[in-house]
């Protein structure tokens, strides 16, 4: 099977997922070719696709979070974006068909509607899949013309059914992470070989594409704990923030191994016991791969809440706010003096079987063509 996977920048997680999808997929044989969808459009649509929503989620949330509900609809598919995209289709269809594909994936909302507006037209001839990749829905990603819907978990297929989707044409899969964040290494060899403490508990911290101001404030926040555990802060490739830690960690409280950029996000969520992060659900799905509990702070309005929402009502997760630096240490404190609680939570992750995701995919797409 010949596959083409649309993708946009927006905040970096649908790259990701596209990434680890063509893996799993191409493990099972079939042809897979990643193809950005906004890139045949110009710099302009570019911007407002990627540039503004990433400047938006970043320092003006709530006009981000107003931006999603008044553009999202209870039933049906999302107009506004339709209404965009129908201008634009042109220019996607000889990027999508120089693969001559079977099918197209969609990890993107806005390509959803632009594949969907490519086959209304009859101009696209390959079958359509949406893959979800947060933990909530949006009028975005549902479109009349889709065969196939992959959710990212039970409620959200739920949800794709209350706003008309077909029960047949949805599965849940998950969202794709790598295959390395399913692994299973012996922990106290990978501390050891990561510089880490085998004796107390390590706390992983990691801003993601949002969460820079905030991270930091919760970190002082933990500093102040006076459980004995120790720290791993990642800030990607954010030198500002780095720096920024580089100025705290040299009078904290904790240890800290402080990372500018690494390849090993699964092994330090193997190694560590708790993930403080913003909830995206590409970072969240990778945690809940790898069985690392999850603290997460400050939701954008939005997919974000979604996810949180997901985590918490799973018992996966606890929630901390950067503005309520004693509530933080509160319940992490609560946590730290509490490894049933840890364990069990690392049980419900695990209870997820998300590394069935490339099985899942294709058994629905073979049961779905009989």
């Amino acid at each position: 099977m010949r596959i083409v996977v649309l993708y946009g920048l927006a905040g970096g997680g649908h790259l990701s997922a596209a990434k680890a999808l063509k893996t799993h997929l191409e493990a099972k044989g079939c042809e897979v070719f990643l193809e950005d969808a906004t890139k045949p459009f110009g710099r302009v649509i570019d911007f407002f696709c990627c540039d503004l929503y990433q400047f938006s989620a970043k320092y003006i949330p709530r006009a981000f979070g107003l931006a999603y509900r008044l553009t999202d609809r209870r039933r049906g598919g999302s107009r506004f974006m339709r209404f965009f995209a129908g201008p634009l289709i042109r220019r996607l269809l000889p990027v999508i068909e120089k693969h001559d594909p079977d099918l197209v994936v969609c990890v993107y909302p806005f390509s959803c509607q632009l594949a969907a507006a490519l086959r209304a037209k009859g101009r696209l001839r390959a079958k359509i899949a949406h893959q979800l990749t947060d933990y909530g829905t949006h009028a975005a990603w549902v479109s009349e013309e889709a065969d196939y819907y992959f959710a990212s978990c039970r409620p959200a297929a739920e949800d794709l059914e209350r706003r008309g989707v077909p029960k047949e044409k949805i599965c849940v899969t998950g969202i794709p992470v790598r295959p390395l964040f399913f692994e299973t290494p012996d922990r106290a060899a990978l501390r050891g070989e990561l510089g880490l403490p085998r004796d107390k508990p390590v706390l992983l911290f990691m801003a993601g594409s949002f969460g820079v101001r905030s991270v930091l404030k919760i970190y002082r926040a933990l500093d102040g704990l006076a459980e004995d555990f120790a720290c791993v802060v990642i800030t990607g490739k954010n030198e500002k923030l780095h720096r920024q830690f580089e100025k705290r960690i040299g009078s904290a409280r904790h240890r800290t191994q402080l990372l500018l950029f690494t390849d090993r996000i699964p092994d330090y969520m193997h190694a560590c016991d708790l993930l403080i992060t913003k909830p995206g659900g590409l970072t969240t799905t990778e945690a809940l791969a790898s069985g690392i509990p999850l603290a997460v702070f400050d939701a954008i309005p939005g997919q974000e809440e979604d996810n949180t929402r997901f985590l918490l009502e799973g018992g996966m997760a606890v929630r901390l706010r950067s503005a309520k630096p004693d509530a933080c240490r509160e319940t992490v404190s609560a946590l730290l003096r509490d490894p049933d609680r840890l364990s069990g939570m690392r049980r419900r992750e695990q209870a997820l079987a998300l590394n069935r995701y490339g099985e899942r995919f294709l058994s629905h797409i073979e049961d779905a063509g009989k």
